[in-house]
């Protein structure tokens, strides 16, 4: 597997029915604790239109393609959508968020397998859904996992391809983001990239019939239309809200 980690896994250790034959997974104090000072939280193209009207949408710098992203914070360290107790305060929870504490891992060979980061503090052996039944077979909160992870690796690599014709048709410029708190505070986020909106208007006919044939030119007007909720990265995080819970996107 790769060394790389993705952004909150600490620990991503695959799934095995001997090692983990007694492991479960229930709830925490603070779900989403872990995420409480993530100003940006990777973004799946399939998500855009589901989450436009809630988390504004940008692109992040990449050495090879850019990166989808949902701006959650004014400024590095901060996130207006988790609240004092650790659970999501927004109308779209992101699927990265759902999809934790688990994920495909590739190994050598192409061998795909359902991992998960064993740091997570919602797991254990005496409480919660189990993974594994005492004859070693997959029970349903595993399956949920598995069909989460699965989903969003396709997801993901969907994503991939998105960024990347949007780098080959020029169609990202460097932008800020600028914000003003209830107390007349302002703040900017820097380092993003948006649709350019001049460089859309300026492709050809067999260029915009590319997006449109693969279902990315509704996608960046989402993302354009989801700068419209960037006023909510100023308003500070209620103390309650909800969980975020383990659903397909």
């Amino acid at each position: 597997m790769t060394d790389a980690k993705p952004l909150f896994y600490k620990n991503v250790v695959p799934l095995d029915v001997k090692r983990h034959a007694n492991l479960r997974i229930g709830a925490t104090v603070q779900p989403l604790a872990y995420a409480r000072e993530a100003n940006v939280i990777p973004a799946l193209v399939d998500e855009f239109e589901l989450a436009m009207a809630d988390l504004p949408i940008a692109f992040l710098p990449g050495s090879d393609v850019p990166a989808a992203v949902f701006v959650t914070g004014a400024a590095p360290g901060t996130n207006a959508f988790v609240s004092g107790d650790g659970l999501w305060t927004g109308a779209y929870i992101p699927a990265y968020l759902r999809r934790y504490p688990f994920i495909i891992g590739d190994v050598e060979g192409g061998q795909s397998l359902l991992c998960i980061d064993d740091t997570y503090p919602g797991l254990g052996e005496k409480s919660g859904e189990r993974f594994f039944s005492e004859k070693g077979e997959r029970e349903e909160a595993l399956d949920k996992a598995l069909t989460l992870a699965q989903s969003y690796r396709d997801a993901a690599l969907r994503t991939e391809i998105f960024c990347g014709m949007l780098r080959d048709f020029g169609l990202l410029q460097s932008a800020t983001l600028d914000t003003t708190a209830p107390d007349g505070t302002k703040s900017v986020v820097h380092g993003i990239l948006i649709i350019d909106e001049a460089a859309l208007a300026a492709l050809t006919g067999e260029q915009l019939q590319k997006l449109h044939s693969v279902g990315f030119l509704k996608a960046i007007y989402n993302q354009i239309a989801s700068l419209r909720s960037v006023a909510k990265l100023s308003s500070p995080a209620p103390k309650k809200a909800r969980a975020a819970t383990k659903k397909t996107s």
